[in-house]
């Protein structure tokens, strides 16, 4: 049984194109998908709170390196740290850093948070 499941993983590791490092692999690998908690993309800044800043705070937690120190709680909350998150991701993807997370930023994470790779 343990060589035939063996063989799976291996067969779906080829599959799937090969093997990423630790180094390049997107957080999106590991862990419970984002969508878990919204599938809304409304307009977010500072003070705001609910299931919407835990799917930011998720995106951006797969779209950051955790390297970055830019490693966030999904507490629902949209303090300080999840405001310096975004500002970081939107200088990685080249749009305004106002530190709002409107369509353009809601897009750009929806973009980096499927890729094998972080945008930052």
């Amino acid at each position: 049984m343990r060589k035939i499941i063996t063989g799976l993983a291996v067969a779906g590791l080829v599959f799937a194109g090969g093997v990423s490092t630790a180094t390049t692999a997107s957080a999106a690998s590991s862990g419970q998908p984002c969508s878990e908690w919204s599938t809304s993309e409304p307009l977010l800044k500072a003070g705001a709170t609910g299931d919407a800043v835990r799917e930011l705070q998720c995106e951006l937690n797969r779209s950051i390196h955790p390297d970055r120190g830019y490693k966030l709680i999904a507490d629902g909350v949209f303090g300080q740290a999840t405001r310096n998150a975004v500002i970081y991701f939107q200088g990685c993807v080249h749009i305004q850093q106002d530190g709002e997370v409107g369509p353009q930023t809601w897009s750009k994470l929806d973009y980096w948070n499927v890729q094998p790779n972080y945008a930052c």
